[in-house]
């Protein structure tokens, strides 16, 4: 599985990931300036065209595109959502450290990509 981590998510974070061997950028990454500010559909579609599911805690937004591809006939590459109060982005020493270790485990447990559109959450 490969991620594309949204705004909210430091370029730390996918630095660590890929020194583990995984294949994750993010939105916060030098080339990936373009996508700051996007339109949260345009983040979904981007990642679609990459095969990466999208990491981020802006539910609402990214399940309604999730719903607009679905309803269209279009799938994604998978959404995997967080909150605020299960890893706290205020306390950000502490929310690095315990975001990869989540995402490091999602990705040990789920390493093939299947395109089907999938929707789960960080835990």
């Amino acid at each position: 599985m490969r991620l594309l981590l949204d705004e909210m998510i430091g370029a730390v974070v996918a630095e660590q990931l890929r020194k583990r061997g995984h294949d994750v950028v993010a939105v916060q990454d030098r080339g990936q300036a373009h996508l700051r500010g996007a339109d949260d559909c345009v983040v979904l579609s981007h990642a679609h065209d990459e095969r990466r599911a999208v990491v981020s805690d802006n539910v609402p937004d990214f399940f309604r595109c999730h719903q607009r591809r679905i309803e269209a006939g279009l799938s994604h590459h998978g959404l995997l959502f967080f909150t605020n109060d299960t890893f706290p982005r205020h306390r950000h020493d502490l929310f690095v450290g315990q975001v990869i270790a989540a995402l490091e485990r999602a990705l040990q447990a789920s390493p093939q990509d299947d395109g089907s559109g999938w929707v789960r959450w960080l835990t």
